[in-house]
């Protein structure tokens, strides 16, 4: 089997790109355009529609400034897996609230609202050819339990004939069990590459699903606490990234598609690895130690 393996990096549209990554003089609108044809790549992650539900107009824009072939990853509004809990409290100031999971989650009469737009809003991607998963990513506290999986279905019932990608940030879904639920239901696993530090996952080269998938956070110790940009302040030496390859070639053996997405985005760093990583996957010869 030839695995399509296509590499980007996760979001195109950041402040601190311009005069690194894109020209100085260059339009945002023009950001993506530039992104395809003159950084080469086939593929991108879209993290904007986390934090603001994707409308039809923005994505007919989005496939009108693709050339044919180039696959878009898409990750899942934050109602749909941030604010699924009854109830919320608040913890230490400044801080975000935290669910109390005794209240369980929301019924989906209340959550399908949220589902049906972002449904409605994707499928002229998928009827262009253009999509590649949806990538929806859990906070901590979803553990691996018996109302979580259901909810994973019902997730799955409600984006019918979107392929899901599921990145999870507690350690009780990294198990055979879970991986084999996952599997029998046709869901995928997204695998990272992050700090190893307390409560982080390692890297497990899991795939579930027709779709492999590989995010790299970077590696920066300051992560708790640290402010998204300084989070992903990281760039991976190539040493770092050569490491990762095992892992990878298991991952593409086991599906016809991967995407591996960088997000170690700060000032551009997500595309020096990216490229980093196609040259390493095209030209391995290019990479081998010299004798």
């Amino acid at each position: 089997m030839k695995t399509d393996i296509r590499i980007g990096t996760c979001g195109y549209s950041f402040p601190d790109w311009k005069g690194v990554v894109y020209p100085p003089s260059l339009r945002p609108s023009l950001y993506l355009i530039y992104y395809a044809r003159s950084l080469g790549f086939n593929a991108v992650e879209l993290d904007s529609s986390f934090y603001h539900m994707p409308t039809i107009p923005l994505i007919q824009a989005l496939i009108q400034k693709t050339p044919p072939g180039f696959l878009f990853t898409i990750k899942a509004h934050r109602s749909m897996t941030h604010e699924v809990w009854n109830a919320m409290k608040s913890t230490a100031p400044g801080r975000p609230p935290f669910p109390d999971l005794s209240q369980g989650l929301k019924p989906m009469s209340q959550l399908a609202p949220a589902f049906t737009a972002f449904w409605e809003a994707v499928t002229p991607m998928t009827d262009a050819g253009k999509l590649g998963t949806v990538v929806l990513q859990y906070p901590p506290w979803f553990r691996d339990t018996p109302e979580n999986r259901r909810f994973l279905l019902t997730t799955r019932d409600l984006l019918v004939g979107l392929p899901l990608s599921i990145e999870f940030r507690d350690l009780t879904w990294h198990n055979e069990d879970a991986f084999a639920f996952l599997k029998r239901e046709h869901l995928g696993y997204v695998a990272v590459d992050e700090p190893q530090l307390h409560n982080l996952l390692p890297l497990v080269p899991a795939v579930t699903s027709d779709v492999a998938y590989l995010r790299l956070h970077g590696r920066n110790p300051h992560w708790f606490g640290a402010s998204r940009e300084e989070r992903y302040d990281y760039l991976y030496s190539k040493k770092e990234l050569e490491q990762m390859l095992p892992s990878i070639r298991t991952m593409a053996a086991s599906a016809p598609l991967m995407f591996i997405m960088t997000n170690n985005c700060h000032r551009g760093q997500a595309v020096q690895n990216a490229h980093d990583l196609q040259s390493m996957m095209l030209f391995p010869e290019q990479n081998k130690p010299q004798q």
